[in-house]
């Protein structure tokens, strides 16, 4: 990324940024949640620190017995009811069922990651991602990265981002096991396991489906990338992905700097993985409205088209005239979840 170790100014500027960002959609939530949509791009415009935990434990022992693994389902498993308010024990991760939940049916999940210096819920106040909780049926987890040094939440998700007091901690064994624990408690998709990361949440998230791509359906990264070195990534399974990328951005630069590839090259690599025809990515004919930005249709979509693995999508979101912090409209959080909502693991 195109900041080794952000000054203090620069994350306080980050924060600033983030607390106007919920500031705005704070209002905006007044008119309400946007309406379900359908799955796909062609979609009408929307109208309308705490005290962080101080180890990476997984549930209440240190061993990180966190029980049955999310594939065994029903065979293994009954839910208790009510579902719990948290998972995770002493590194806790705030959980949000649909009101309806009554472990009948499983639903699918929705993990949240947030970028450096900021946590989930800060995340989920910008893209009010709770708000699509009810109307769209899922579970969603709000994990956090530890906090350094500077006082900062971060991921360690690369060489370069954004573990850089060498602490070494195992952020990917603390969510996969935040994953298993909640199956023993929720009635999940193993299936359907979404991943939404922005900037350095937008890296691990990345770096989860290079490590566990079978525990994954669908990856959105906002502003996030991954390991310069493509042999870094050992996944065997595609996963599909949705690339959302602002051509301002200069924190993350969309055409990649010396610690990150570009947004292209990390579409490339997962289009490869997947198995799709190079000579098929194009851009659609039909632009999108996500922010407000003072760009008209300021998001243009590019996909692999053919050849990928059966149930895997490849996309890109690019987004004119946005840098790192885009002003998302509420159109943007309801149509990425109904992509991400729509892919299963096969």
């Amino acid at each position: 990324m195109n900041t080794p170790k952000p000054r203090a100014a620069t994350r306080q500027s980050q924060a600033r940024h983030i607390a106007l960002l919920t500031l705005f959609y704070g209002a905006a939530a007044c008119s309400g949640p946007a309406p379900a949509i359908a799955a796909g791009d062609a979609v009408a415009e929307d109208t309308a620190a705490a005290d962080a935990p101080s180890n990476a434990l997984v549930g209440d022992d240190a061993a990180g017995d966190v029980g049955t693994d999310q594939d065994q389902g029903d065979a293994a498993l009954s839910w208790p009811l009510p579902p719990p308010s948290t998972v995770g024990g002493k590194r806790p991760a705030a959980v949000r069922v649909p009101k309806d939940y009554a472990a009948k049916s499983p639903r699918p999940v929705v993990i949240l990651l947030g970028g450096y210096d900021y946590l989930a819920q800060d995340l989920d106040d910008w893209l009010r991602v709770t708000e699509r909780v009810d109307t769209d049926g899922f579970v969603l987890v709000l994990p956090d990265g530890l906090i350094d040094s500077d006082g900062s939440p971060f991921w360690n998700a690369t060489d370069s981002c954004c573990d850089w007091d060498d602490t070494g901690v195992d952020d990917v064994g603390y969510l996969l096991g935040l994953l298993d624990e909640l199956a023993t408690k929720v009635r999940i998709d193993p299936k359907r396991v979404a991943l939404l990361g922005h900037s350095a949440g937008g890296f691990m998230a990345y770096r989860l489906a290079c490590e566990a791509p079978h525990r994954f359906s669908a990856v959105v990264s906002i502003a996030g990338s991954g390991h310069l070195d493509p042999t870094v990534c050992q996944a065997k399974l595609p996963v599909s992905l949705l690339q959302v990328h602002g051509q301002l951005d200069d924190v993350m630069p969309i055409d990649g700097d010396e610690d990150a590839p570009s947004a292209r090259t990390m579409l490339t690599r997962w289009g490869q993985r997947a198995g799709c025809t190079p000579s098929s990515w194009g851009a659609d004919a039909v632009k999108l409205e996500h922010a407000d930005d003072g760009v008209a249709d300021e998001t243009e979509v590019f996909r692999y088209t053919a050849g990928c693995a059966p149930g895997i999508d490849v996309r890109f979101w690019r987004m004119a005239g946005n840098g790192h912090y885009p002003e998302f409209r509420p159109v943007f959080t309801a149509k990425s979840l109904a992509w991400a909502l729509a892919q299963q693991r096969l």
